[in-house]
């Protein structure tokens, strides 16, 4: 099968792993994409920024443009993904009928654009955004949802798409296989991690508000993030004795931080679980952490943590709630310690990127089996376009 991937920016570790997973399952692999992961990390200064913000919008439109557009022996299967939102929609109008074209929806719009502030519900251009992402459910072969959740809320909103599946984001847990969770000492006080973005679609106020009654003893913070809402956080709670401040990490400082840690604290602002399930939960299951979750318990975030008994539900705005789990992780040892068990044996069995990948290659499958629809030979080709 030939499997066209687009994506702006260079996919991260676990990207990348599900990529080398297709290869090894049959698939010929080719990626379309504007900037490598590590020239978007690196990018400093406002020229540089706006070169990036360039490269990813105009001139990754180009890009999708020339390559959907371009015929090939094979028709190919595409997995495009909404980074940016009109990707998919561009690439499916391109294709016009060659091959599938597959809307891996990451993040929905305009609900994104809205839960930030930056538009308005009722605006010109949430009206055009709404109509791309109708269009991508409409015309795509396949749209690929994070979560039977946000699935529900996308259709009932913007009408059924051509066919849904759900396939977890997941997580490379190769760096974590032979790490299985430990049970802590009683002179060793918990660690809770937050590792990566803190934006607009983050619940901070929670965290702040509870800290603001009294930091629990027993336990540590450790923050490793960037965005708007880290800066809140910062601004308003720097002065904590037991919180360590960072900024983002590399992948090996990255691995070593999650190894070190025994609980993720993942977050959801109210409103935002229509729109992300937070990807970095899964890397947390694979690293053996106990998930304490801060979201509404009508999420798919909330519905994984409840189903595996893999951590705690706090419900936006519960500070009370919030301080009874943290008194909990400090004090209850073998209860942290199996939580975090039940985290690792979900995480490996369920969404490390090998049955990921199964799953996607049952559906590769399935659409490679549609009349018309050609098998390639195992061969890897991988482009920077």
């Amino acid at each position: 099968m030939l499997i066209e991937v687009y994506n702006s920016v260079g996919g991260a570790a676990f990207f990348r792993r599900l990529l080398r997973e297709w290869q090894t399952g049959g698939a010929q692999v080719a990626q379309h994409q504007a900037i490598s992961e590590s020239d978007y990390r690196s990018a400093r200064g406002l020229f540089r920024r706006l070169v990036l913000r360039w490269r990813m919008y105009p001139g990754y439109a180009w890009i999708c443009w020339r390559a959907a557009s371009k015929r090939t022996e094979l028709e190919p299967i595409r997995v495009v993904t909404t980074n940016p939102f009109f990707a998919p929609a561009l690439v499916e109008k391109m294709a016009n009928g060659s091959g599938t074209t597959i809307n891996l929806l990451y993040d929905l719009f305009p609900e994104a654009l809205i839960q930030a502030g930056t538009i308005r519900p009722e605006s010109w251009t949430a009206a055009r955004c709404a109509a791309i992402t109708r269009f991508a459910l409409r015309r795509c072969g396949v749209t690929v949802f994070l979560g039977e959740r946000l699935r529900q809320y996308v259709e009932t909103t913007y009408g059924p798409a051509q066919r849904a599946v759900v396939i977890p984001v997941g997580a490379d847990g190769e760096p974590f296989r032979n790490a299985p969770p430990s049970l802590l000492a009683v002179s060793e006080p918990p660690q809770i991690l937050y590792s990566g973005l803190m934006g607009s679609m983050h619940d901070v106020r929670t965290l702040v508000d509870a800290w603001a009654l009294g930091m629990r003893d027993g336990v540590t913070w450790r923050f490793n993030a960037s965005g708007s809402g880290y800066a809140l956080l910062c601004r308003e709670a720097r002065a904590a004795s037991s919180v360590t401040w960072g900024g983002s990490l590399n992948d090996t400082e990255w691995t070593i931080a999650m190894k070190n840690a025994h609980v993720a604290l993942v977050t959801i602002a109210p409103g935002a679980e229509r729109v992300v399930m937070p990807s970095k939960t899964y890397s947390a299951l694979v690293a053996g952490q106990a998930v304490l979750a801060i979201c509404r318990r009508e999420s798919d975030l909330a519905d994984l943590v409840l189903k595996h008994d893999c951590g705690w539900v706090v419900e936006p705005g519960d500070v009370i709630g919030l301080n009874r789990v943290l008194l909990e992780i400090a004090q209850d040892r073998d209860l942290l310690w199996a939580k975090r068990c039940k985290a690792f044996a979900a995480g490996h069995e369920s969404y490390d990127m090998g049955p990921v990948s199964a799953m996607w290659l049952r559906l590769f499958s399935e659409l490679a089996a549609k009349p018309g629809m050609a098998v390639a030979a195992n061969v890897c080709v991988t482009s920077l376009c």
